[in-house]
């Protein structure tokens, strides 16, 4: 706070109470006795008025009356200056503290939201990798069968070859058959009819065998296209996890580095509030002399006051 400007009351009272302890009443220990306010040109401009006044106030009394008026009016502006300066540097000290708690309890409030964050986002991503790995299983088994039924499309097409090679064979006995029979027509006619019979029964069936063989061919074809097109899903759906993974682990590690943040910027604010505290501790320490030095001041009045209510009236 600011000091009032000094008055010719104060500068004659600080010029009496020199005197009193037989003192020279000097520019210098004048404003020290003001507590090292107001100017050098004014303290000596007012010094010289009340010596040059000096001879014109004459009568005890007056004199008497006007040393206690400028005694109480320097009490009054000495209290008054005390009790301002205290209530300004206690008001000020709790508008730092609330201002301090305020901001700690927003950092405490963020500082678990980041908490809960980070905690979320790891739940998350251990749920993907859970689905990842089942994905990697589900793949796994999706290229086991693919293998086996490549092993049974490997499969029937070496039987249908040797199915076709025995109908190859059967032809051709068929046309060696039918060149013989040329010879012995006659003989064994009855023969021939049978046989050809036969091979014409087995023949056909040979074609039924060789139709069922290429019709489950072609189911095992379709099967094997549908677990082509299991994998391809499976693969972009194993993209789309990793992708979102990925994601995931860059907004955890977001969420950490803002977590480490608001850890530094709370230790900061700890520390600043120490560093504060340190400050406002000589403003205690200098209230408590201020107060103290009010006492001694009310002291040195009241025996003044006694001393001037001695005096002859």
């Amino acid at each position: 706070m600011a000091r009032g400007g000094i008055n010719k009351a104060l500068v004659l009272a600080a010029r009496d109470a020199l005197m009193a302890r037989g003192l020279n009443p000097s520019i210098d220990l004048v404003r020290v006795e003001l507590g090292n306010t107001g100017s050098k040109s004014t303290i000596q401009r007012y010094l010289k008025e009340l010596n040059t006044n000096n001879g014109d106030e004459s009568s005890p009394r007056a004199v008497n009356e006007q040393i206690l008026s400028l005694v109480n009016s320097l009490a009054e502006h000495l209290i008054q200056h005390g009790q301002e300066a205290v209530a300004e540097e206690r008001q000020q000290l709790e508008r730092l503290q609330e201002g301090y708690m305020q901001e700690l309890a927003q950092l405490r409030e963020r500082l678990e939201q980041s908490k809960a964050t980070a905690s979320l986002l790891t739940n998350e991503r251990e749920a993907q990798r859970q689905c990842e790995r089942q994905l990697r299983e589900q793949l796994q088994d999706s290229e086991g069968e693919r293998q086996q039924l490549r092993q049974l499309v490997t499969g029937q097409q070496q039987l249908l070859e040797e199915r076709a090679s025995q109908v190859r064979s059967l032809e051709e006995k068929h046309q060696h058959t039918r060149e013989g029979l040329e010879h012995y027509r006659q003989e064994q006619l009855a023969q021939r009819r049978q046989e050809l019979r036969r091979h014409d029964e087995q023949t056909e069936q040979l074609r039924q065998e060789l139709r069922s063989l290429q019709n489950a061919q072609l189911i095992k074809q379709e099967e094997l296209v549908a677990v082509y097109r299991d994998q391809e899903r499976l693969l972009n759906e194993h993209r789309v996890q990793q992708v979102t993974l990925r994601q995931q682990d860059q907004m955890l590690r977001d969420a950490q580095l803002a977590h480490q943040a608001l850890n530094e910027q709370l230790q900061k604010l700890t520390t600043d509030h120490a560093i504060l505290r340190g400050r406002v501790k000589p403003y205690l320490l200098q209230r408590r002399e201020d107060r103290r030095h009010l006492r001694e001041q009310a002291r040195q009045l009241e025996t003044l006051q006694r001393f001037l209510s001695q005096l002859p009236p």
